[in-house]
C-alpha cells in the first residue's frame, strides 16, 4: 500500500491531483476544477510558493510535541496536502497541454513535488509522531491506515542515518527526472512512413478520405494509434504494415537506450540502500503479489496455460498466410492483425469494417455514460468549465440531486499530447469535504471507432468511475484508488465485459442510417472474440517478463537488447522484428517499472469478480450495488484481498482465469 501519510507522489501514468481556487474547510465542499489558464510563469511561481509553505508547515509538524492523535498528526499532514492542491494537477497537464512551455513548467513542478514527498517519507521526526499514535484508540480502518504508513516509512528508509536518507532523497529525485526524460522522448518522437494510394487498399473509406496524397502521390502515415491501428488491421500491403511496425517500435531510440539503462541502475542502487536485492523486490514488497518470485511463478503459470492455444492460433494464421504467400514459414507480428481480420471474416463471417460502422465516437461516449447511469443509478451531465483545449469535454456525475464527482475527457489525438489512453486521478474524494476529479487522455478518431477502441474507452472509464465511487474515506491515505497498485486495473478490466453484451450495445451502437447493431452481428463478434486472445495474451506475458527481468537482477549483468530477445523468444508469440528496439518506447518500464505483471494479475482478479455478475446477471442492480460499495467504495481502507473476498463470499483465486486460457 502506498500510503498518503508517506507519499502522494505515485504520479506518472496513474495518479495526480487537481488545482482549485481556494482551500476547502469542513464547512465547504470542494468542487472546483483545475485552472487551465495559468501561464508557465504562474505555474512556476505558484509551485515554488506553495512548496515553500508546505515545507514550513511540514517542519512544524515534524517538531510538534504533545499527545499524538490522528487529528493533530494525520490531520495536520492532510492539511498540507489540501494547501498543495492548486499545483497537484501538473502530472496531468504535462501530458495533455498544447503549449510546450506549460508542459515543461508542469514537469518541473512535478519533479519538485516528488522531491518534497520523498523528503516527507524520509522524515524521522514525522515517523516518530505517527508511531506515537495510540493504536488501541483507533477503529480497524484507522489502525490499518497507521500500520500501513509505518511500514511504508520503514520501506522508504526512514530508519537510516541522516546521510543515507539524504542520499535516498537525491536518488529519488534523480529517478523522477530520468523517468520524465524517458517519457518525454517517447511522447515527442512521432514517426512517419510514406505510402502510396495503392498501399491503402483494404482500408475503410473514411480513413482513405482523411489521408489524401500530396502532389507527388505520397501519403504520410504516422505512428499515432489512430493512424497505426487501421493500417495493421486492413492494409493489404505487407510492405506498408512492416514499415509502420518498424517505425512504431523504433520510437525513442537511440536516446532512450542510455536513459533506460540509467533508470534501471539508479532504481537498483536505491533498492540496495533500502535493504532489497533489487528494484523488483522493493517495488513488490507492498503489493498483493508480494515478491518477484511470486510474480515470475504467476507469469510462468499463465504462459504454460497458453502454450497449446498459441500453437493452435499460429497454425491457423500460417495456413491463411500461405494462401497469400505459399513460401511463408512463420507469421510476423506486422501480419497478425491483418490475418486475424481475414480469418474472422472467412471463418467467423465477421468483418471488422462492418462492425466499426456501428461505433461512432459520440454514440460510444453516450453509450458508456448510459451504461454507468443504468448500473449505478447516477446521472452524467455536462459541466460548464474552462479547459486547456477545445477538444476537451467536461462532465459531472450526480446522484439523487447531489454532486458526486467531475471529470475531463481529452479524447482526440494532437501533436505532443500523451499518445496512449490513461486515467489520472486529478483529485480523490474526501468524505463530506471534497468531490473526486478525474481526467481521461485518449486518442480516438472523431468519427468511426474500432470495437477494440470502444473496449479501451470503457476500460479507462472504469478507472474514472473507480475514482468517482471511492471517495468514501476521511483521510487521503486511504481514500480513492489508494489500495495496492496491482489491484487497480481489475475493475476496469472487468467492465470491458459489457462491451460484448448485446443488451448494452443495442442501446447506442447504430450506423449512419440509424439502424441498431444486429443481434446476429454481436453473436458473430462473441464467437470470434477469443480468436487471437491466446497470441495477444502471450504478447502481454512477454511485456510483463521484460518488465520484471529488467529489474530483478544486477544492472551490469545484462544488456537491454540481448535480454529482450531472449525473453521474446521464450514468451512472445511472434519473432523479433529486425531493426526495432521495443524497450525504448515501452513507457511502462518507467511507470510500472518491474510491475507490468499487474495487468495479467488484475485480469485474473477481474475474471473472478465478473463470475458473480455472470451468475446473477450483468444488469443485476443488487450485484452492481454490492460491487460499488464493497469493492470500489472500499477504497484503500483494507487489503484488496479482503474486499474482493467480501464481494465474492470467498477468497480470490486465479484458477478461473487459468481455466479460461487453457480452453482457448
Amino acid at each position: 500500500m502506498k500510503s498518503a501519510l508517506l507519499s502522494l507522489a505515485v504520479a506518472g501514468s496513474l495518479l495526480g491531483f487537481a488545482a482549485h481556487a481556494e482551500h476547502h474547510s469542513q464547512n465547504k465542499m470542494l468542487t472546483e476544477g483545475i485552472d487551465p489558464n495559468l501561464t508557465s510563469e504562474q505555474i512556476t511561481k505558484l509551485c515554488d510558493d506553495i512548496l515553500a509553505q508546505a515545507q514550513t508547515s511540514f517542519q512544524a509538524l515534524e517538531n510538534s510535541s504533545g499527545p499524538a492523535t490522528l487529528k493533530n498528526v494525520v490531520g495536520a499532514y492532510d492539511q498540507i496536502i489540501d494547501n498543495m492542491m492548486p499545483v497537484r494537477h501538473v502530472w496531468h497537464i504535462r501530458a495533455v497541454h498544447p503549449e510546450e512551455s506549460i508542459r515543461d513548467a508542469a514537469n518541473a513542478c512535478s519533479e519538485k513535488q516528488s522531491d518534497f514527498f520523498t523528503q516527507t517519507g524520509l522524515s524521522k521526526g514525522y515517523y516518530d509522531r505517527v508511531a506515537a499514535i495510540d493504536l488501541s484508540k483507533l477503529d480497524n480502518t484507522e489502525r490499518f491506515m497507521v500500520e500501513s504508513a509505518l511500514s511504508d516509512f520503514r520501506r522508504a528508509g526512514v530508519d537510516k542515518d541522516e546521510a543515507t536518507r539524504n542520499k535516498i532523497r537525491a536518488l529519488q529525485q534523480e529517478i523522477t527526472e530520468i523517468g520524465n526524460e524517458f517519457n518525454k522522448n517517447i511522447r515527442s518522437d512521432v514517426r512517419y512512413v510514406e505510402a502510396t494510394v495503392e498501399q491503402l487498399d483494404g482500408l475503410p473509406q473514411d480513413y482513405i478520405d482523411n489521408h489524401p496524397a500530396d502532389e507527388n502521390g505520397i501519403i504520410k502515415i504516422s505512428t499515432d494509434y489512430p493512424d497505426l491501428s487501421p493500417v495493421m488491421t486492413y492494409s493489404t500491403s505487407d510492405e506498408l504494415r512492416h514499415k509502420l511496425r518498424v517505425a512504431a517500435r523504433s520510437r525513442g531510440y537511440p536516446q532512450n537506450e542510455a536513459v533506460l539503462k540509467k533508470l534501471i541502475e539508479k532504481r537498483h542502487e536505491l533498492a540496495n540502500i533500502l535493504g532489497f536485492k533489487n528494484h523488483a523486490e522493493q517495488s513488490m514488497d507492498d503489493k498483493m503479489i508480494a515478491t518477484p518470485e511470486n510474480a515470475q511463478a504467476f507469469l510462468n503459470r499463465v504462459g504454460g496455460a497458453l502454450q497449446e492455444p498459441v500453437e493452435k492460433e499460429l497454425a491457423m494464421l500460417l495456413k491463411r498466410l500461405q494462401k497469400i504467400n505459399p513460401d511463408a514459414k512463420e507469421v510476423q507480428v506486422w501480419q497478425a492483425s491483418y490475418l486475424q481480420n481475414l480469418i474472422r471474416q472467412e471463418d467467423y463471417a465477421l468483418d471488422s469494417k462492418e462492425v466499426r460502422e456501428y461505433f461512432h465516437y459520440e454514440k460510444v461516449r453516450d453509450g458508456i455514460f448510459g451504461l454507468t447511469e443504468d448500473l449505478f443509478g447516477v446521472d452524467i451531465q455536462p459541466w460548464e468549465t474552462a479547459t486547456w483545449h477545445e477538444d476537451v469535454e467536461t462532465y459531472q456525475i450526480m446522484e439523487n440531486g447531489k454532486l458526486l464527482g467531475r471529470f475531463y475527457m481529452d479524447n482526440h489525438p494532437r501533436a505532443d499530447k500523451y499518445k496512449h489512453a490513461a486515467h489520472w486521478t486529478l483529485r480523490p474524494g474526501i468524505k463530506d469535504k471534497q468531490i473526486p476529479l478525474s481526467g481521461l487522455a485518449q486518442n480516438f478518431p472523431r468519427g468511426l471507432m474500432e470495437h477494440g477502441q470502444v473496449e479501451t474507452f470503457l476500460h479507462e472509464f472504469g478507472h474514472l468511475i473507480h475514482n468517482m465511487f471511492s471517495g468514501t474515506q476521511n483521510w487521503y491515505a486511504i481514500t480513492g484508488m489508494s489500495m495496492e497498485r496491482d489491484f487497480v486495473e481489475a475493475p476496469s478490466q472487468m467492465l470491458e465485459e459489457w462491451i460484448w453484451d448485446y443488451d448494452t450495445l443495442k442501446t447506442f451502437a447504430s450506423n449512419e442510417k440509424g439502424e441498431t447493431i444486429p443481434k446476429e452481428l454481436v453473436a458473430k463478434m462473441n464467437r470470434a472474440r477469443d480468436f487471437g486472445l491466446a497470441t495477444g495474451t502471450a504478447t502481454q506475458i512477454f511485456y510483463a517478463n521484460l518488465s520484471l527481468n529488467y529489474y530483478n537482477r544486477e544492472p551490469d549483468s545484462f544488456e537491454l537488447d540481448p535480454l529482450m530477445l531472449d525473453i521474446q523468444n521464450k514468451f512472445a508469440a511472434y519473432p523479433y522484428v529486425e531493426g526495432t528496439h521495443f524497450y525504448a518506447n515501452f513507457g511502462h518500464l518507467n511507470g510500472y517499472s518491474s510491475n507490468y505483471y499487474t495487468y495479467q494479475w488484475s485480469l485474473a482478479i477481474a475474471t473472478d469478480l465478473f463470475s458473480r455478475f455472470e451468475k446473477e446477471g450483468m444488469r443485476n442492480k443488487k450485484v452492481a450495488a454490492d460491487y460499488r460499495n464493497m469493492v470500489l467504495g472500499a477504497a484503500g481502507s483494507k487489503p484488496a484481498a479482503d474486499f474482493v473476498a467480501d464481494f465474492l463470499g470467498r477468497e480470490f483465486s486465479p484458477d478461473a482465469y487459468i481455466k479460461k486460457l487453457q480452453s482457448l
